[in-house]
């Protein structure tokens, strides 16, 4: 079972293929552990920015 922000490994892998290709070599484990953890920590702030724009309007 999912867990809120909790993504298929596809989106990660798109994420850790873009820094890999943009620094031209392959992340360590600890690396792209720190950028899933950033990748869902950036999508559950965009959502609460989203959410709180709404109950503005």
């Amino acid at each position: 079972m999912k867990h809120t922000f909790e993504y298929d490994q596809i989106f990660y892998n798109e994420v850790i293929y873009h820094l890999e290709q943009k620094w031209s070599r392959k992340l360590s484990h600890h690396e792209k552990h720190i950028l899933v953890e950033g990748y869902k920590f950036g999508r559950l702030t965009e959502a609460e920015n989203l959410l709180s724009n709404e109950r503005i309007k």
